[in-house]
């Protein structure tokens, strides 16, 4: 089990004994409570850790309108040009 994997394990339990109403602020607050003690006291655990908090708090997060939900003839010439230039 890598470190991550571990990381999202503790945030899986969380999420499951967690009711669906809490608010976004809160659910940071509670996950820098429950952080094990072994990822706040070795250097590659308190990176993993708040990667593994970004990657679940990212489904909470209000969504926001992306580049690719505007319509095609909304965009500014420039914009066109960088659209077809991208990949």
């Amino acid at each position: 089990m890598t470190w991550m994997d571990e990381a999202r394990a503790v945030l899986k339990r969380y999420h499951d004994e967690t009711p669906g109403t809490v608010s976004l602020e809160d659910r940071k607050r509670h996950l820098r409570q429950i952080c094990p003690a072994h990822f706040r006291s070795t250097s590659w655990g308190r990176k993993v850790w708040p990667k593994a908090c970004k990657e679940y708090l990212k489904r909470f997060e209000p969504i926001t309108k992306s580049d690719a939900a505007i319509p095609v003839g909304h965009l500014s010439p420039l914009e066109k040009m960088m659209r077809r230039a991208a990949p």
